[in-house]
């Protein structure tokens, strides 16, 4: 009998915190809708960052080196 009280506590207690999950998850969907624009805005401005950081990475570290070399990492 107690095996089962406790399971059945287990069990609600395991409910109650997917629907705090559930919820909160819903908050942050209902903001990211509210702010579409403006992520999209800074996600556009990271991948620029990171395509401008990474050509010249590149550019630093594979200009003179021989083409052989090159596609090796």
């Amino acid at each position: 009998m107690t095996k089962l009280n406790n399971r059945e506590l287990e069990r609600t207690s395991l409910e109650t915190e997917l629907k705090r999950g559930l919820q909160r998850v819903d908050e942050d969907l209902n903001i990211m809708e509210r702010h579409a624009e403006d992520l999209a805005m800074v996600e556009s401005g990271i991948q620029l960052s990171m395509r401008k950081w990474d050509r010249e990475f590149k550019d630093a570290r594979l200009h003179s080196v021989p083409r052989g070399m090159k596609h090796q990492r």
